[in-house]
């Protein structure tokens, strides 16, 4: 009798202990679930702080901006402007707004910076801000004054305490959709609208509009052809057959079929474009036995196989070594003029030289022969706007592209300073300095930056 009750207080003890355990465990990760939701609505109130007070400084940098004729103080004031609008940008995606979507404000904000960097580069150069340009300066600041006072209004209900940004109502915290009854949700879903009817904008930057809409020029005049003759394309291309069709691209300035094949030593895909029934892209994965070939082989093997598959004048420029493998891009070349924004990338291996990649996205998109006028300049004045402190080495003609897709003829300068390589593109029509790359060099390849 006494040795079950022994076992029965025994039993008791444990229990009692456990139930005290578990109270302490609920009420210690009850406390840390609340502490972090607390520093979760810190740091989200934080960056919406940060937020408003950037947008407002675009404001008023933007209401400067239409009053300068300074070319000197259009730089000041755009290189604020594109700060202020980047701090704003990375604000705005520290907030949880994974129910929201918000990629007209983003666009406005990247836009905003790129506009007015793109209006002071111009007037640096000696051109005149026209009227249209001014009018959109004004139209971006009365958008940045809009949401601004938005902004600003939310900013302000949030102090009182009228909504919170991760407020859960009783649902997992931690997202604008959660805080859809405290009136948040709508908020930031019409500052989104209030960017509908926002003017598309034509300029010579990388977030200009027409970049998101552009097409491939070698392509848009070519018929569509069927995942059936994709597929005889593809292994005819390869020499294989027995090839099955993965999927469409969607959503892509190049629509293509992609067709893979597992091998005993990797897989094998290949990407064929919807229009024209072009290779976009081919990937052999296999394993690579060493390097048995020096750069220049692979590069004559590369030469070899675009010049059988229908790339024709095209020169090798800069190329990386990985894994066993050579990357080596080539560009088209017109009457002695190269034009960089056809580019192909061909993978070489170098155990045999087998081609086992290709990339050719580029020489698609922009493939075409150009109407390539003589140069203003000749070289010995293009020469002249250069530093003298760079050793030359090699000049041509190259057509070089900016960040809006437009092509500038340019001389090329090759040549070392303080012990470095360097290329200078000199603008042939106007002597302008477009671009200064640094070589870098080394055993696994020849980059620029």
């Amino acid at each position: 009798m006494e040795k079950t009750k022994g076992i029965h207080i025994w039993l008791y003890t444990i229990l009692t202990a456990g139930i005290i355990a578990a109270l302490i465990w609920g009420f210690t990760a009850s406390k840390s679930a609340k502490a972090l939701e607390i520093t979760n609505e810190n740091q989200y109130n934080r960056a919406f702080h940060e937020l408003v007070g950037y947008v407002d400084e675009i404001d008023t940098l933007l209401s400067k901006a239409q009053l300068t004729k300074s070319p000197a103080q259009m730089a000041t004031l755009s290189s604020d402007i594109f700060r202020q609008s980047a701090e704003a940008k990375s604000c705005l995606g520290q907030l949880p707004t994974s129910q929201v979507q918000l990629d007209n404000t983003s666009k406005f904000l990247s836009q905003v910076g790129d506009y007015t960097y793109v209006l002071s580069q111009s007037m640096i150069n000696g051109d005149e801000i026209s009227q249209e340009e001014y009018d959109n300066l004004a139209s971006m600041n009365e958008y940045a004054s809009s949401l601004k006072t938005t902004l600003s209004d939310i900013q302000s209900r949030i102090y009182s305490g009228e909504v919170s940004i991760s407020a859960s109502n009783g649902k997992k915290s931690g997202t604008v959709a959660d805080a859809a009854g405290n009136g948040i949700l709508e908020d930031l879903e019409n500052v989104e609208k209030s960017f509908d009817e926002y003017p598309s904008l034509i300029y010579d930057g990388p977030f200009s509009e027409h970049i998101e809409n552009i097409e491939s020029v070698m392509l848009k005049s070519s018929s569509d052809i069927s995942q059936e003759e994709a597929l005889t394309r593809a292994e005819n291309f390869l020499g294989i057959s027995g090839m099955t069709f993965e999927g469409l691209s969607e959503n892509t300035a190049i629509q293509a079929y992609t067709f893979i094949k597992d091998t005993e030593n990797g897989q094998i895909s290949v990407s064929i474009t919807k229009k024209g029934g072009y290779v976009l892209s081919y990937l052999n994965s296999r394993d690579i036995d060493g390097e048995n070939l020096d750069i220049a082989a692979a590069t004559e093997k590369a030469a070899q196989f675009l010049q059988k598959n229908g790339f024709y004048s095209m020169a090798d420029s800069y190329y990386e070594k990985s894994g066993g493998i050579a990357t080596i891009n080539f560009a088209y070349v017109q009457d002695n003029v190269t034009c960089y924004s056809d580019l192909v990338k061909v993978r070489v291996a170098l155990d045999n030289g087998d081609i086992v990649g290709i990339e050719s996205k580029g020489y698609l998109m922009n493939h075409t022969q150009r109407d390539l006028s003589s140069p203003a300049l000749t070289m010995e004045d293009a020469h002249a706007k250069i530093s003298a402190g760079l050793e030359v080495s090699g000049t041509k003609l190259a057509l070089v592209p900016k960040d809006s897709m437009r092509e500038v003829l340019c001389y090329e300068f090759k040549g070392a300073f303080n012990g470095k390589n360097f290329i200078v593109y000199v603008n042939a029509e106007n002597g302008r300095e477009e671009e200064i790359f640094l070589l870098i060099e080394s055993e696994n390849g020849i980059l620029t930056i």
